[in-house]
C-alpha cells in the first residue's frame, strides 16, 4: 500500500505533521536507514521513510524538491549515492546529502 503514495501526498503527509511538530523533518529512503540514523538525531527531529517503486531514492529527491519548491523549512534528506558520480546523475541542492560511498552499508563496512 505504502508504494501507492505519489510524492505528493507524502510531501502533504510532512506538511500536516508540521502542524505540531515544529522540529526537523529527515527524509531516508528505509526501515534500515531510519533506525541507523535515528542514534545521531536530535528528539526535535523526525525521521521519515520515503520509500517506492521505482527507487526509494527518487522518491526521496521528489519529496524534497516539492517540500523546497513550497519553501518548507526544516528539511533534510539523506541518500545512497550509488552510481551517481559515475553517471554524472546529480541532483543538487544543500538540503540534500549523499553517503559518502555507494551506499550506507558500505560506509559501515570494516576491513
Amino acid at each position: 500500500m505504502r508504494d501507492q503514495l505519489t510524492p505528493d501526498r507524502e510531501a502533504n503527509a510532512i506538511r500536516l505533521k508540521r502542524q505540531t511538530f515544529t522540529g526537523a523533518f529527515l527524509l531516508v529512503e528505509g526501515g534500515s536507514d531510519k533506525k541507523f540514523y535515528q542514534r545521531f538525531t536530535h528528539k526535535n527531529c523526525e525521521i521519515e521513510v520515503v520509500s517506492g517503486k521505482p527507487s526509494s531514492k527518487q522518491r526521496v529527491i521528489q519529496v524534497l524538491q516539492i517540500l523546497e519548491n513550497d519553501n518548507f523549512a526544516g528539511i533534510l534528506a539523506i541518500v545512497d549515492a550509488d552510481f551517481d558520480r559515475l553517471d554524472n546523475l546529480e541532483f543538487s541542492s544543500p538540503n540534500l546529502l549523499r553517503t559518502d560511498t555507494h551506499d550506507l552499508e558500505t560506509m559501515l563496512r570494516s576491513d
